[in-house]
């Protein structure tokens, strides 16, 4: 066999090769993206969903048979996407009262931007693009779940039965206030104002069980965060269990420069889900009981 011509042969075969890679890279892109939109989580995170849409838009037409074939499916899946931006906040307000109602759960919507609903006792914020929807108490983050009524739902019963434990006693709970605020005092004067944000360690620590105390590993410890103590603080208020031992506990609000930093100040809510923002604790002497 004359080389000239292996050599021609090889190099006509590697051309044809990198040819057909070239046209056939759109193909096997195109193929990935409509895959991935075909995905039933795609298809809720409407942000994602228009991102791959763009891609697929974009991919080049390479052969005649391409864009023909693509183009009324483009076309199809905006559509969809125009139709799922328009109709999904109304249509999961509604389902999620529907599902509220019919479970006894007390329902509200609190904002329409951003979109807002009261899940009694919890807050639920919508991401409709994401396809999202997070639980909220005393405005913090509880949990995310995909926008889901029914997910929603039980999403608020395992959290309402964490957070609503029976074993819960306002004068213990007084009682470990205290000891977590004399601790921060580290000595000074009794009604002197501590920031929660300082106290929330001490009563996380005072809450320990023995166990840990014993063997202080991670496995033995109880979490007990913000969410836990903005909880605790409206169940005491709501017991009256403000004054005991001759101090009354008091509470600072806090103020609109203080306010901006979120992660220094404690939003605490009444039962219609109100309330406001605190910045600090303190215990002091109660006049009522020095009278008596």
């Amino acid at each position: 066999m004359n080389p000239e011509s292996t050599s021609e042969l090889l190099s006509a075969l590697q051309e044809a090769q990198k040819r057909l890679t070239e046209i056939a890279r759109p193909f096997k892109e195109a193929e990935r993206l409509l895959k991935s939109l075909a995905e039933p989580r795609t298809r809720q995170d409407l942000k994602k969903f228009g991102l791959l849409l763009s891609r697929l838009r974009a991919l080049p037409p390479v052969q005649a048979e391409f864009p023909v074939e693509l183009g009324p499916l483009v076309g199809t899946l905006e559509a969809f996407l125009r139709e799922q931006e328009r109709g999904r906040p109304l249509y999961f307000g509604r389902s999620l009262r529907e599902a509220a109602e019919a479970q006894g759960v007390a329902f509200s919507v609190l904002t329409s931007e951003p979109p807002e609903y009261r899940l009694d006792p919890f807050t639920v914020g919508a991401d409709f693009r994401q396809g999202s929807a997070e639980l909220r108490y005393a405005r913090l983050p509880v949990c995310e779940v995909d926008l889901d009524p029914d997910l929603l739902l039980k999403a608020r019963v395992k959290m309402l039965e964490a957070l609503q434990t029976a074993d819960f006693s306002p004068e213990a709970f007084f009682d470990r206030l205290l000891g977590a605020y004399r601790r921060v005092l580290g000595g000074r004067a009794m009604g002197e104002r501590v920031n929660l944000v300082d106290l929330l360690p001490e009563v996380a620590f005072l809450g320990q069980s023995d166990r840990f105390r014993k063997d202080p590993s991670r496995d033995h410890f109880q979490p007990y965060g913000r969410v836990r103590l903005a909880w605790d603080l409206a169940r005491l208020r709501r017991s009256g269990t403000l004054s005991r031992k001759g101090l009354r506990l008091g509470l600072g609000s806090a103020t609109m420069a203080t306010t901006r930093n979120k992660d220094a100040v404690l939003f605490l809510e009444d039962e219609a889900g109100r309330g406001q923002y605190y910045l600090s604790l303190w215990f002091a002497p109660d006049p009522a009981s020095q009278g008596a």
